[in-house]
């Protein structure tokens, strides 16, 4: 059966992939971006089953406004795909307040006014699926990434507590962490670096030129990424986070290690503020 979609970030990376696939598929969608001009070559090719809708995903009442559009052009809306989103690298030392919270912004409260304005719909048709685009950053955070990190953390563990709340009433929401994928976010995320302070430069430094040489470089495809969100839109029995790409599985993994390896090694420290 033919799904409706709304789809944040929609004009490049996975967001495009999935805008693509969905409506080679035959679903209908609306597609939001922040300069939806970059999505009209799908709507003149697929017309009526593609609304373009300029949206702010910072902006609760634009979102509010989107699913209202979905509503209004095709009467209910069954995938949300909250993949808007930035980084940029930076010691947190040289972020500005403004800019940390703006990425916090736009990476975690742009999936929460989404999905608080698709909630209520999805609860009335007793169906839907929220699939938010988190990262394998969700999982551990890395040196000159403290806002991305936090903002994905974010909606890790939001979407984590959502799934729970949503399950009884057919609503499935699950977090995709995926790792490096080939499209435009190396570039974005270095575009804006300060110069650094001599104090940082073996840690963000040393990732500055690891990403210089990932940049092109990057394992994960956008187009395989969109075929699993779309094959999960078919599903009911998703997990609550999905972890996408081997690279994300090597770091995870690690990751995941050294904080059981720890959490060990503190274990009697950990009991020691039990009531005795």
């Amino acid at each position: 059966m033919s799904k409706v979609w709304l789809i944040t970030g929609a004009a490049s990376g996975i967001g495009r992939s999935t805008a693509e696939l969905v409506l080679e598929r035959g679903d209908r969608l609306v597609a939001t971006a922040r300069r939806v001009e970059r999505l009209a070559d799908l709507e003149a090719r697929y017309g009526d089953r593609i609304l373009l809708d300029e949206l702010e995903v910072t902006d609760a009442g634009a979102a509010q406004a989107a699913v209202e559009a979905a509503l209004t052009r095709f009467g209910r809306l069954d995938v949300l795909l909250n993949n808007a989103g930035y980084a940029h690298l930076a010691p947190f030392e040289q972020t500005s307040e403004e800019a940390f919270r703006a990425e916090i912004e736009t990476n975690f409260f742009g999936v929460v006014n989404l999905a608080r304005a698709a909630l209520p719909v999805m609860r009335r048709q007793r169906s839907g699926h929220i699939l938010n685009i988190a990262s394998s950053s969700a999982r551990f955070g890395g040196a000159g990434s403290s806002a991305y990190s936090a903002a994905k953390w974010a909606v890790s563990g939001f979407t984590e507590s959502l799934a729970k709340e949503v399950h009884g009433f057919g609503v499935r929401a699950i977090s995709i962490e995926p790792g490096s994928l080939r499209t435009n976010w190396t570039r974005v995320a270095r575009g804006h670096v300060p110069a650094l302070l001599p104090e940082y430069e073996p840690t963000i430094g040393m990732i500055m030129k690891m990403t210089e040489n990932v940049a092109g470089n990057e394992p994960g495809d956008p187009a395989k990424v969109a075929q699993v969100l779309f094959d999960l839109s078919r599903r009911d029995d998703l997990p609550e986070h999905l972890i996408l790409g081997s690279d994300a599985l090597a770091r995870v993994a690690k990751a995941e290690s050294e904080r059981t390896r720890l959490a060990e090694a503190w274990a009697e420290v950990s009991r020691s503020t039990d009531i005795a």
